[in-house]
């Protein structure tokens, strides 16, 4: 259970970042540090994510129910 909470938490950093790289995209300061710095927090955030469903299914925190994979 915990771990789908700090995943959802994650998510929602990610689009909090995504939105505010687009404010400041809108905003006219294509260039500036700001954006720069908010989608580089989205791209290290999503790979944090990435990163922990790798590691919980490896420990076997999660599985999956794909037929594919249980022939």
């Amino acid at each position: 259970m915990w771990l789908k909470v700090i995943i959802v938490l994650l998510f929602f950093a990610v689009v909090f970042c995504l939105g505010r790289g687009l404010y400041f995209l809108l905003k006219g300061d294509s260039g500036s540090a700001k954006m720069v710095n908010s989608l580089t927090a989205r791209v290290g955030l999503t790979a944090l994510i990435m990163l922990i469903i790798v590691v919980a299914w490896l420990f076997g925190d999660i599985h999956s129910n794909a037929p594919w994979l249980y022939r």
